[in-house]
């Protein structure tokens, strides 16, 4: 990390990382488990495609399959969570407006935006112990920063199989 997105030749150089990482045992009758998250950017729309591309992660050791390099959040082209992600819809012009900007500091300014509430699963053995470092960082330059919220992590005690991948999630 950071990744690059197909035809978007990003920056190696990252700057202001933070992470938060879990050591988590799963319950015994666990098959997976899911967290919401939104990502936030003051470098939409200027900086889409370009080096300047802060980026989210939720890295997971072991990495179960379906992981990219152990990341398990990211859109359906394989993509990492930034503002060339496809689910980059809460911003002026975009999809769902910007009220979802409302009251987080991403609303001072014209340029900013942000993912909705979006759903990551990831598969997991039953009593297994595992990492998940949740980590953002700012690549190519120290500006103009993102935030990443996480929420609502639960465990899919289903018996079926939980794949890993990333969706946008409805609200309840």
């Amino acid at each position: 990390f950071p990744q690059d997105v197909p035809n978007c030749l990003g920056d190696t150089a990252i700057h202001d990382d933070i992470a938060l990482e879990l050591k988590v045992r799963s319950p015994k009758n666990a098959t997976g488990y899911k967290f919401a998250f939104k990502f936030y950017s003051f470098e939409f729309p200027e900086y889409v495609c370009t080096s300047f591309n802060d980026q989210f992660i939720a890295l997971v050791n072991p990495p179960p399959m379906g992981s990219i390099n152990g990341n398990v959040s990211f859109d359906s082209q394989g993509n990492p969570v930034s503002v060339n992600i496809a689910f980059f819809n809460v911003c002026a012009g975009c999809a769902l407006g910007t009220n979802e900007l409302s009251g987080t500091g991403f609303d001072v300014w014209d340029d900013a935006g942000a993912t909705s509430w979006l759903q990551t699963t990831a598969p997991i053995t039953g009593g297994e112990t595992f990492n998940i470092r949740y980590a953002i960082w700012d690549t190519g330059d120290t500006a103009w920063d993102s935030t990443a919220l996480i929420d609502s992590f639960e465990w899919i005690a289903n018996g079926g199989t939980v794949t890993v991948g990333t969706t946008p999630d409805i609200p309840q």
